[in-house]
């Protein structure tokens, strides 16, 4: 009898635990910041987007924002399809982390990139 109380609890517990795998969503940050960026050179694309997923470069913009750095080192770049612009995506915990990134960011990357590309925001969100 007690082994089929104990079989049941541990089934009850199973399917409990599984419920709860499936339901979770994560733990994404709420408040995620886009930035499109416009390249000159435009053939000098590939070089900043090196210099936006270098380790360097993700911890100076976590330090200047106030985002932690495990958030910061998640900082993504890919190019916008049908255009010549960079996509930068990051989750923040704040809106006011969000802006702080955002404000930050061209001047820092200009910074690391120096006279051999151009870099400008043409559009930023944060939501």
């Amino acid at each position: 009898m007690k082994t089929r109380i104990a079989a049941g609890v541990a089934i009850i517990a199973a399917l409990a635990a599984v419920i709860v795998l499936l339901s979770s969503k994560g733990s994404h940050p709420p408040v995620t910041v886009a930035l499109r960026i416009a390249v000159q050179p435009v053939e000098q694309s590939a070089f900043v987007t090196n210099q936006v997923r270098s380790a360097r470069f993700k911890s100076l913009m976590g330090k200047q924002a106030g985002v932690k750095p495990a958030l910061a080192q998640k900082l993504s770049i890919k190019p916008v399809r049908d255009s010549p612009l960079l996509e930068a995506r990051i989750g923040v915990l704040t809106r006011q982390e969000g802006r702080r990134y955002a404000e930050a960011f061209i001047a820092t990357l200009q910074d690391l990139c120096g006279t051999q590309a151009q870099v400008a925001l043409v559009e930023q969100s944060i939501r």
